[in-house]
């Protein structure tokens, strides 16, 4: 509804501030604090003007937006403050994407892996909005680099084994949600005080309950699945565990395990490491990218048989035997034959380390997804309420063509 709405032009102030109510809603218990001398705001301490915040320093900067740390000048609250930049020419970011990054973030609201969003700000002498987040800490990219300058190696199996059980929990949420994040990589996970891990930014992430064929190429290459590398028109929530597998091999070696320059390297790079894909395999992913090429290379590879050079990067003095079957799980070319993250968290790998965990982790994808999981599609309708209310009194037609609502609401 969003993205139709903002692709049309006809989402007004008014309606972004109804929708931004809405988020804030479902975000904080209703009250009233004050945050500027003599200024009063309608809820909690993170919903309102930026000029609620001191900026601190900033904690990232990338193609699509800008994230800061800041603190709230009444409470002393750390937070983050994510805005999006102007594309394609356009004079204003596009409100639509930040509010749609929202919604998802609301949908998974309160999960212990995935990081909580506070509210959305309005910057009024911009007239640009941001997303008010957790502030969590550094980036998993940033751990594994320092890492690697100190000791010269990476995390041991044990730690790289609890990492890997948090975010396999944190994606199982998202998926059980029918989110597909579509960019999950060391630079989106982010890492506490307490050494505990959470998924971050939903830039590019995707409810699958209304998309449109095609779906987009989305996400950074290095891990990127190979149906995704192949513009598969359709594929589902096994593309993060692809993305998964690719961090937890960078957890364990230090370095990016399939980095190339272009998209035919990249995938002789994965085909060398895992095998080529047989032809039934192949006909799944419907692409007609390298098809000559992935014919040479599966000759050459009958002619010379093929070893197991996942297991020779990662042996077993690295990665016990349990280990190995979620890893090689986890990046299998045949996205039918991946693990998906509640297969994988059955695991024998991981019932070791389930012993030691606070109950209330053990139930973050179960319990809470249960809980929840109809919170998107609540924002939505809220949303939409409000968006009709608002066009009776302003006397909208053009958005009044739409007399009901859809009983699929796509974001």
């Amino acid at each position: 509804m969003i993205d139709e709405h903002t692709a049309a032009g006809t989402m007004s102030g008014k309606q972004v501030a109804e929708i931004c109510s809405t988020i804030d809603a479902s975000c904080h218990d209703a009250r009233e604090i004050r945050c500027e001398k003599g200024r009063r705001w309608r809820r909690g301490p993170d919903v309102g003007s930026t000029r609620c915040y001191k900026q601190l320093h900033r904690l990232g900067k990338g193609s699509f937006g800008l994230v800061v740390k800041a603190q709230h000048r009444d409470t002393g609250q750390i937070v983050a403050l994510k805005t999006i930049h102007a594309r394609d020419g356009a004079r204003r970011p596009d409100v639509g994407e930040l509010l749609r990054e929202a919604c998802f973030m609301v949908a998974c609201h309160g999960h212990p892996f995935l990081v909580g969003l506070h509210g959305v700000a309005r910057n009024p002498d911009t007239k640009e909005y941001c997303l008010v987040m957790n502030y969590v800490g550094p980036t998993l990219h940033e751990t594994v680099d320092r890492r690697m300058e100190r000791h010269g190696h990476a995390f041991p199996e044990a730690d790289v084994r609890r990492v890997m059980r948090q975010l396999l929990i944190g994606a199982r949420a998202m998926h059980e949600r029918r989110i597909i994040h579509r960019d999950i990589k060391p630079k989106n996970i982010l890492i506490g005080d307490d050494d505990g891990v959470k998924i971050c930014d939903y830039g590019v992430a995707m409810f699958t309950a209304k998309a449109e064929l095609p779906f987009a190429q989305a996400g950074t290459p290095s891990y990127m699945a190979p149906e995704v590398l192949l513009e598969k028109p359709e594929y589902d929530e096994r593309v993060d565990l692809w993305s998964l597998g690719c961090v937890m091999a960078e957890l364990l070696s230090g370095q990016v395990l399939f980095e190339r320059d272009d998209k035919m390297d990249q995938l002789r790079k994965i085909f060398d490491t895992l095998g080529v894909p047989g032809k039934r395999t192949w006909q799944g992913f419907k692409s007609t990218l390298l098809v000559q090429e992935v014919q040479q290379w599966r000759a050459q590879q009958q002619e010379a048989p093929h070893h197991d050079r996942l297991r020779e990067l990662f042996p077993e003095e690295v990665l016990s035997k349990d280990g190995f079957h979620v890893l090689k799980g986890l990046l299998r070319c045949n996205p039918s034959k991946r693990l998906t993250a509640a297969t994988a968290l059955r695991s024998s790998w991981f019932k070791d380390d389930a012993i030691n965990t606070p109950e209330a982790d053990k139930i973050g994808g179960t319990v809470l997804a249960r809980e929840t999981v109809v919170s998107l599609r609540w924002v939505l309708i809220s949303a939409w309420a409000r968006f009709r209310q608002v066009m009776l009194s302003i006397g909208a037609s053009a958005l009044l063509r739409h007399k009901a609502l859809p009983q699929s609401v796509a974001l």
